[in-house]
């Protein structure tokens, strides 16, 4: 039996270790304000606040910098915030006081992750493993690095062997609901989740996550039961507010979605989601003016949300007036753009941005004109004439806000390019080249209605269309999407042959937080065999427009340079081939017989018989929409004929790539008959360059599970 001396003692000894652990802790010096702020950090990280809870910490590591688990919770909200290098600098702080400790160990895993640094997170949760086999976090952290690498089987075992160690963690059993619902597994997904919700019923993280997965499954009722289960038991997350918002959405409930949006809205104008979702739901009501001025609110908070962005600029080509003042106001987005492009000597980059705001308002003098002058400095003088033309019959109103001076230069460049150009190709053969139809290819692009991403509703409708009207400014390709989507490539394959598409292409977005990686996969509209499979992955900035535009490039790559015989004089022909689709000078071209060329029966390229090719022509001047060559029979007799076509059979050497200045066109095809390409075309901009080779691709569940704690 304990006496009163030995209880006594006992607590002294308590108090006494207390003491220590509190002096430890804050320092001889440090008051319990310290505490203070830290446990208000504490508050503040758990709702997600994560720039004031990182105030709080920092002004407890000025009062005491050995503070360690303040250090390493600063570590913690600057990962969230995908901050990885400040998070590195912080963990480096509160090393220094545990170096051992597993926490920080794991978390500097994870960091080296997200920073690309893939050998040296495995290393540091490997050698964790080998001292301690049984800590659950570096399980975790190995299963971040099999997603990263495409191997989701790997990651489940990983999850599997943290679940084996603890058979209740949450984060275990809600990963694995998530990669499993992910891969297709509905099954699988369905029983981790239901052990997540025996355990942890009440959790509105739980059922936030279980209205994502059911959401996958595409059962929206039970999705939207789990959704307000989540917001009945917290009526302050945003999150699963949004995901209620996209599930009514998916059942049509577009009045529903608004109110959700509005009440989001009156809590929180910074919601980005809460607009652009409201604006969706208002077209589809048919309130297109209303939806437009949703957006502009939106893109006022956020202007950086390219797909809001993009959204908002279909309906206002759509429903705008040509005169509507509101275009000028739009288009200047474009404009800014460009000229950050040009500063970094991006022509490509300047030319597509210019041609996004002409597209908004074709009647922008500033736009016109920078887009001309960009014309001017490639050559492409009877191009640049057109475009003063245009500038002088069409904008009567800025052009009389212009200087007499203004006026008068712009008239003098007319006339002196107008008589520079008076022996142009199409003056000598009578031939208006800028209304010649070029249209060679025809592309169909198709969408599924998949539920894998949820930061915006209705992505994969929305890059179909914004991956068409990405090739509304290549003259030889015809590219159409269709409205609905299709249950797969059945559907596509059938609607594509229907149509006469020469390929067809089924496309999906995948979208976390901060990146996004665009799929697409090729078809040959007439054998329906698959052609190519590609993935466009970008993070940062201009993310929506970056993969769009290596998506461009990447078809057009494949495409064959195609023309016909316009006219001939004896063994010269005029063709409707130039250098606005990278053709010069000692350019070999073949002429088919009109009507025989056919697309390969699989891969790229094309198909046509032998005793179809009726010569060769070898380009002896090349303009700017059409050239004159040289031709050379086959065979005895000349069968070669007016609309013949033609296919590109090599460029000279010296014009196989872009040159120094980035002067070759980017957004014509750049194949030859066997569909190898060669041009090379790039997005442009080494800043963006580096940093898609850099960036390490993310699956679109990785921000979800990252944030299971």
């Amino acid at each position: 039996m304990k006496t009163k001396k030995m209880m006594k003692n006992k607590r002294i000894v308590v108090f006494a270790v207390c003491l220590f652990a509190y002096h430890s802790l804050f320092g001889a010096g440090s008051s319990a304000a310290v505490l203070e702020k830290y446990n208000q950090g504490i508050k503040a990280q758990a709702n997600e606040s994560y720039y004031e809870a990182s105030q709080y910490y920092l002004e407890v590591t000025v009062e005491n910098p050995a503070f360690t688990d303040a250090w390493y919770k600063l570590a913690e909200c600057s990962y969230k915030l995908g901050e990885f290098d400040l998070a590195l600098q912080y963990l480096e702080s509160a090393e220094k006081y545990e170096k051992n400790n597993l926490q920080i160990q794991n978390l500097k895993g994870m960091v080296y992750v997200s920073l690309g640094r893939i050998d040296d997170g495995r290393n540091i949760f490997n050698n964790i493993l080998k001292k301690y086999p049984n800590d659950i976090d570096a399980h975790f952290g190995l299963a971040e690095i099999e997603l990263y690498e495409g191997r989701f089987s790997g990651a489940q075992n990983q999850y599997m062997e943290a679940l084996k160690r603890q058979n209740t963690n949450r984060k275990a059993l809600l990963s694995l609901a998530l990669v499993n619902a992910e891969r297709g597994q509905s099954e699988a997904a369905e029983t981790y989740l239901r052990q997540a919700l025996a355990y942890y019923s009440g959790e509105p993280e739980v059922h936030y996550l279980a209205s994502v997965i059911y959401s996958m499954k595409g059962d929206y009722v039970t999705a939207e039961k789990q959704a307000r289960i989540a917001v009945e038991v917290n009526s302050s997350y945003d999150k699963a507010y949004d995901m209620l918002s996209t599930i009514l959405y998916k059942q049509s409930r577009y009045k529903e979605v608004i109110d959700i949006s509005d009440y989001l809205i009156s809590r929180n104008r910074k919601n980005t989601n809460a607009w652009f979702i409201k604006g969706v739901a208002q077209c589809k009501l048919g309130n297109d003016s209303s939806a437009i001025e949703t957006w502009t609110a939106g893109l006022q908070i956020n202007p950086q949300d390219e797909i809001m962005r993009s959204a908002m600029e279909n309906e206002i080509r759509n429903t705008l007036s040509l005169e509507d003042n509101r275009r000028s106001y739009y288009a200047q987005y474009h404009i800014a753009n460009a000229k950050q492009y040009a500063s970094r000597y991006d022509g490509s980059g300047a030319v597509y941005e210019y041609q996004r705001a002409l597209l908004l308002d074709p009647m922008n003098y500033e736009a016109r004109m920078a887009y001309a002058e960009i014309l001017e400095i490639n050559g492409m003088h009877e191009l640049y004439l057109e475009q003063l033309k245009f500038i002088k019959e069409n904008n009567e109103e800025q052009l009389a806000n212009l200087s007499k001076k203004q006026q008068t230069e712009l008239n003098d460049k007319i006339e002196a390019f107008e008589y520079l150009l008076s022996d142009t190709l199409g003056k000598k053969w009578n031939v208006d080249p800028f209304y010649l139809d070029k249209t060679r290819w025809n592309i169909a692009v198709f969408y599924e209605d998949n539920n894998s991403t949820f930061i915006h509703a209705d992505t994969n409708r929305l890059v179909a269309n914004a991956a068409a009207d990405i090739f509304s400014g290549v003259a030889i390709t015809s590219v159409k999407t269709q409205v609905t989507p299709v249950s797969g490539y059945g559907e596509a394959f059938k609607n594509s042959r229907a149509g006469g598409f020469d390929y067809f292409i089924i496309l999906s977005l995948s979208e976390g937080e901060n990146d996004m990686t665009l799929s697409s996969t090729m078809y040959s509209g007439r054998t329906g065999l698959e052609i190519s499979k590609n993935s466009f992955y970008c993070t940062g900035n201009n993310r929506f427009s970056t993969v769009l535009r290596r998506f461009r490039n990447s078809v057009l790559e494949k495409l064959t340079v195609r023309g016909k015989i316009l006219n001939r004089n004896g063994k010269t022909v005029l063709v409707d081939l130039g250098k606005a689709e990278n053709i010069v000078k000692d350019a070999q071209l073949k002429i088919i017989k009109k009507g025989q060329i056919r697309t390969a029966d699989s891969g790229v390229g094309l198909y046509y018989r032998d005793a179809d090719v009726l010569g060769t022509i070898t380009i002896t001047t090349a303009g700017e929409e059409i050239s004159e060559g040289t031709i050379e029979n086959h065979g005895f007799y000349d069968k070669i004929n007016i609309d013949d076509e033609l296919v590109l059979v090599s460029l000279p050497a010296q014009n196989a790539n872009n040159d120094a200045n980035g002067n070759a066109v980017d957004n014509v095809p750049a194949a030859d008959e066997k569909g190898n390409a060669v041009v090379k075309n790039e997005v442009k901009g080494e800043e963006l360059v580096d940093e898609i080779r850099n960036a390490v691709e993310r699956p679109s569940i990785l921000d979800l599970l990252r944030n299971i704690y």
